[in-house]
């Protein structure tokens, strides 16, 4: 094989890794190189079909156990996190399973809930938007600062930059801003002595409806799932078909008593809906007889039914995915302008509060 063929061969291999197995560049590049080398330095003469689909069932192979090891090395060092709830309570993050839970996982899986229900929250992207305070001592410097990264973003000046930087005030610097160009504007910002706020934004359709930001949302969830939302998921259920709506957070919307309208016959919560009703999970009783009975007009009679073990274990699990409800370093959850809600605090104590929240929000 000529020297220029094998180099086609080496960069479609690197190609592969790099575009459709999703590998880091260095690795493809890598891959690249050994597939060069193997068909042009070393003579791999390619005159048979064998020989070609050898060498790229070879190179596809050794993608594909990069991709596993490079994968396997991120996620085994996922651990414990701290978090908040919705009261402000502080607590690590994930909680595993308790009590029933673990049965309720196991009567899921039994039952294929996986086959109509997902349990992993998306969203499209993110956006940012970036206020900052200049005081008399630092004017000239967060001016200077400003003009920087509207030089480097190619960003145009919004609100009140455009016509000069108030002293004193909070001014809009950035609205939906990506990423790296938030990451800019807090470092110039910054260096400059400005105090920063920032603001993010999510929009996909899995996440919480707002009317400004993400008016098409279905409220499943209030972020991203990551990894670390299965670090106790030995058999994580992901799923891949939506026929029912996503249940990663649905411990988080909806009651138990609910939960259990909705296994017996969810047409008693919404008349149109698509799922089957599981009856095999309850029992028919009499009136008074324990303390979760759900009544149900049957004809012209009343009957009441009672949740068996494997129906109180299910709820106590769908109870228990709250995953898209708490914001984690890694997939945080909307973050408003903290500068625009009121305080109790000094000017001075909104000032450093700010810089804090900024700080953290852009990264």
């Amino acid at each position: 094989m000529t020297i220029g063929l094998s180099f086609i061969m080496g960069a479609i291999a690197g190609s592969v890794s790099f575009f459709m197995l999703g590998l880091w560049w260095p690795v493809s590049l890598l891959v690249g190189l050994v597939a060069w080398f193997a068909f042009g330095l070393f003579s791999l003469k390619m005159d048979s079909a064998f020989t070609l689909m050898s060498g790229a069932i070879l190179v596809f192979c050794i993608s594909l156990s990069v991709m596993i090891m490079r994968s396997s090395d991120q996620l085994s060092g996922l651990q414990y996190a701290d978090t908040v709830d919705e009261e402000g309570t502080e607590f690590r993050y994930p909680v595993p399973l308790l009590e029933n839970a673990p049965h309720g996982e196991e009567v899921y899986r039994a039952h294929g809930c996986v086959a109509c229900h997902t349990q992993q929250v998306t969203h499209e992207g993110v956006e940012f938007d970036i206020k900052a305070l200049a005081t008399e001592k630092n004017h000239s410097a967060v001016k200077e600062a400003i003009n920087r990264f509207y030089r480097v973003t190619g960003q145009p000046a919004s609100g009140g930059v455009a016509l000069g930087m108030p002293v004193g005030e909070w001014e809009t610097i950035a609205l939906g801003a990506s990423a790296p160009d938030a990451a800019k504007a807090r470092g110039f910002l910054s260096s400059a002595g400005a105090s920063v706020d920032v603001q993010v934004r999510f929009h996909g359709e899995d996440l919480e409806k707002d009317e400004f930001s993400n008016p098409n949302g279905r409220g499943w969830g209030k972020r991203r799932s990551v990894a670390r939302d299965y670090l106790f998921v030995e058999r994580p259920m992901l799923g891949s078909v939506r026929i029912g709506p996503d249940l990663a957070n649905v411990g988080a919307r909806l009651s138990r008593s609910t939960l259990m309208r909705i296994l017996l016959n969810p047409k008693l919560i919404r008349n149109d809906s698509k799922m089957p009703q599981h009856r095999f999970l309850f029992e028919v009783a009499e009136k008074g007889d324990g303390d979760e009975l759900i009544a149900v007009i049957e004809g012209d009679e009343e009957v009441y039914y009672k949740p068996t073990k494997d129906a109180e274990a299910l709820v106590e699990y769908l109870l228990s995915l709250k995953s898209a409800n708490y914001p984690l370093e890694e997939a945080p959850v909307y973050q408003p302008f903290t500068s625009s809600l009121p305080k109790s605090t000094t000017p001075t104590e909104e000032v450093v509060e700010s810089e804090d929240v900024g700080a953290s929000s852009a990264n």
